[in-house]
């Protein structure tokens, strides 16, 4: 081969590798934001749990409202530690979780559906009369939506990209697991 082609060559293993190092370094970025917005999801998911819990002990519900609406808070408070997803993304070290009666997005799915039965149930004026608690359950409640919706649309972006023939090639995302999306019903 004469020096052109060696000359060409390696410019082109050097802009193939300069692309595999953006590749790689946007994954690793989005893989930390995905992180992040877990963190928000389950604090979104904390504080609706705690603001519900508020407002079925307010006195604004009915006795079996209140009732429900308190057990199924207290469970989601209770049950908050274990994790949102186990797709091992955030995983530290390898740690077995605590046996649970139920998972927690299936505890979360309740706590949405008894607050759709017990609080949008609810009259106008029987909610003006709960003042700032109604509001700022409300509040917990479309940002429990908001944090969800963006946490699911990065683990997306991070699926796509790690479909991407050259990160696939060169087994860019290394040994992190592929992030799982947040199913929970959360109207």
């Amino acid at each position: 081969m004469s020096a052109p082609w060696w000359i060409a060559l390696v410019l082109l293993l050097f802009v193939l590798s300069m692309v595999a190092v953006v590749v790689a370094r946007r994954i690793d970025r989005l893989h930390r934001q995905v992180l992040r917005s877990r963190r928000a999801l389950e604090y979104a998911l904390t504080a609706r749990a705690q603001y519900a819990h508020d407002f079925a002990v307010n006195g604004a519900l009915d006795m079996a409202g209140a009732v429900l609406l308190a057990d199924a808070a207290d469970t989601c408070l209770r049950e908050g530690m274990l994790p949102i997803v186990d797709d091992g993304l955030d995983v530290l070290l390898p740690v077995t979780p605590p046996e649970s009666p139920g998972d927690r997005r299936s505890l979360e799915s309740d706590l949405s559906r008894t607050l759709r039965l017990t609080v949008d149930e609810m009259d106008p004026e029987e909610k003006t009369g709960a003042g700032s608690l109604v509001e700022r359950l409300e509040r917990a409640r479309l940002d429990v939506r908001m944090t969800r919706s963006f946490h699911n649309s990065h683990v997306d972006q991070i699926r796509r990209l790690r479909r991407n023939p050259l990160a696939r090639l060169f087994h860019l995302a290394g040994n992190a697991p592929l992030p799982v999306t947040v199913d929970i019903d959360d109207e």
